[in-house]
C-alpha cells in the first residue's frame, strides 16, 4: 500500500490519499454491513456540521479519524473493532509517510468514539468529542434503524432481535453525548425513531421467536 512519492507532491491533501485507499477496505466480506463507506461519509458529514461550532478544531485530524475509525470492523468482532482498526490506521498512516506525531493524535481520536470504550465525561480533545457524537448520530434515525436490522441480519438473527438492543443503543447515546451541537442533532431525531420503534413492536407483539436479543 506504499504511497509512492509523485503521488503525494502538488495539491494533493493526506486526507485526499487516505480516502482512496480505504474505500475498498469497507467492501471486505467480513466487514460489518452497519460499518461501511456509506456509514463513513454520514459520519464524516455529521461531524463537518458540528466542527463549526469549534474553533480550535483540527479539521485534517478529524478527516483522517472519521474516514479511518471503523476501517476494520467483522461483524463478528464488534468488541475489537476500535483496536483492529487503530492497527489498520497506523499502518494506512505510516505508509503515506503521515507525521508520527500526527498519526499518533489521529489514533488517540478514534480510540475514543465508540460506546465500547465509554467514559465518563470529556474526551481527551475536541476532535475526539466531535467524532464520538458524529458517530452516535448516525446510529439514531432511519439510516440507524436500517444499520441496526442489517448488522443482526449478517449475524443471522431476523429484525425483532434488535429491537432490545437498539433501545438500549440509544438510551446510551443520548447519556453520553458530548457537545451541545451533537445532543440537538441526535434529539432531533428522536421522535421518528420512537414512532417506528412503537408501530413495529406493535405490529410483532405476541408473534412466537420474537425474543429480546441484547448484542448484535
Amino acid at each position: 500500500m506504499r504511497v509512492h512519492d509523485a503521488e503525494k507532491t502538488g495539491n494533493t491533501l493526506y486526507a485526499d490519499l487516505v480516502r482512496g485507499l480505504v474505500r475498498r477496505l469497507y467492501t471486505t466480506a467480513d466487514q460489518s454491513v452497519a460499518h461501511r463507506w456509506d456509514h463513513i461519509e454520514r459520519v464524516l458529514t455529521n461531524a463537518q456540521k458540528i466542527a463549526p461550532h469549534f474553533p480550535d478544531v483540527d479539521g485534517e485530524l478529524l478527516t483522517l479519524a472519521a474516514l479511518l475509525h471503523d476501517v476494520t470492523s467483522p461483524f463478528n468482532r464488534k468488541e475489537e473493532h476500535v483496536e483492529l482498526s487503530m492497527q489498520t490506521a497506523q499502518k494506512i498512516l505510516n505508509d503515506i509517510d503521515y507525521p508520527p506525531d500526527r498519526t499518533k493524535r489521529v489514533l488517540a481520536i478514534m480510540a475514543e468514539h465508540s460506546t465500547e470504550r465509554l467514559q465518563e465525561g470529556n474526551l481527551s480533545s475536541t476532535e475526539a468529542r466531535i467524532l464520538f457524537d458524529a458517530d452516535k448520530i448516525d446510529g439514531i434515525g432511519p439510516n440507524g434503524i436500517a444499520r441496526a436490522f442489517a448488522l443482526f441480519g449478517q449475524r443471522g438473527y431476523p429484525p425483532p432481535f434488535a429491537i432490545a438492543w437498539y433501545r438500549k443503543k440509544i438510551e446510551t447515546s443520548l447519556s453520553h453525548m458530548k457537545t451541545d451541537p451533537g445532543r440537538k442533532m441526535i434529539v432531533d431525531r428522536l421522535p421518528y425513531v420512537e414512532d417506528f420503534l412503537g408501530r413495529f413492536e406493535a405490529e410483532n407483539a405476541g408473534l412466537p421467536g420474537n425474543q429480546k436479543q441484547d448484542r448484535p
